[in-house]
């Protein structure tokens, strides 16, 4: 089968290579590089740009499950080989960058205030409604009412995480270790939050010395523990750490800190939340708690 390729994230090689099935889903398809630590994601037309991932034209019924775990890959030439079933051009891809830094996340602003109050109720709405673990709101003023375990991980972690950076200090490292690979699936409670934060902060940093040293602390911090969590997660708490994400939480950043008409900030925090089953909830209160940590919480 043919596929056509419609974005190409910024790590994705731009010359021939040889990789290895990591793991496969109906949606999405994960590759490791022969000679490479980090993975490539291959998607379905119904998922986001990623800053690793090749999103294709295959429709959304589409499904990777045909191929084996462990078998040879390559790209030669712009064609992406996937076993004998399947092939994806990769010329006429537009590039996603997703890169954060490009954002002026200042929180001051009213109109962007406001969309993050937008973004801040739909989210807790959200993880009510789901019977979420992890409600934002309970984080910073926990109900009394007894909580899981998990969430009395996070509560903590994230209280001396948030204290910390009020004053623009290092983050303490078992705060930031015990998140490393905290909770269940694919990309962890603890990873998707950090990750999230970690974007947050790069948009509130607003180019500002003393923030941008905290953020390079921090980012630090996270990747020094990131051999505690999955092949998978640690992909992408990598490219967070570089200012690089999806499509779905960079337009989220960007209606946010551009004070954009309520409606779409409702639009944008909507498909940012929809990712997984809990990942997407746990991303966005990372992404609100680092783009608030100074000006807002």
């Amino acid at each position: 089968m043919r596929l056509s390729a419609i974005s190409i994230g910024y790590a994705v090689p731009r010359v021939d290579f040889d990789a290895f099935v990591h793991s496969v889903f109906r949606s999405a398809l994960n590759l490791r590089p022969v000679g490479e630590e980090g993975l490539l994601t291959v998607l379905a037309s119904d998922q986001g740009d990623l800053p690793q991932g090749i999103l294709t034209d295959a429709p959304g019924k589409f499904s990777f499950e045909g191929l084996s775990i462990g078998s040879r890959t390559m790209c030669r030439a712009g064609v992406l080989h996937l076993g004998d079933s399947f092939c994806v051009h990769l010329e006429g891809a537009r590039r996603w960058e997703g890169y954060l830094p490009s954002i002026d996340g200042d929180m001051q602003q009213g109109t962007a205030a406001i969309a993050w109050r937008c973004a801040w109720d739909a989210l807790n709405v959200r993880q009510a409604w789901y019977g979420a673990e992890i409600v934002a709101e309970d984080l910073l003023y926990p109900p009394e009412k007894k909580h899981s375990a998990l969430f009395d991980h996070v509560h903590l972690s994230m209280r001396a995480i948030l204290a910390a950076a009020e004053g623009c200090r290092p983050p303490a490292e078992d705060a930031v270790g015990a998140l490393i690979g905290l909770g269940t699936g694919l990309t962890p409670s603890g990873d998707d939050l950090l990750a999230g934060y970690m974007a947050g902060v790069c948009c509130a940093a607003r180019g500002k010395a003393e923030r941008l040293e905290y953020l390079s602390t921090f980012t630090n911090v996270v990747m020094r523990h990131a051999h505690g969590t999955n092949d998978i997660s640690r992909t992408y708490l990598h490219h967070a750490a570089r200012g690089r994400v999806s499509s779905r939480l960079f337009h989220l950043a960007s209606a946010i800190c551009g004070g954009a008409e309520l409606q779409h900030v409702r639009a944008c925090v909507e498909s940012a939340m929809q990712v997984g089953h809990t990942s997407g909830m746990e991303t966005v209160t990372g992404l609100l708690f680092g783009l608030g940590v100074w000006d807002i919480l």
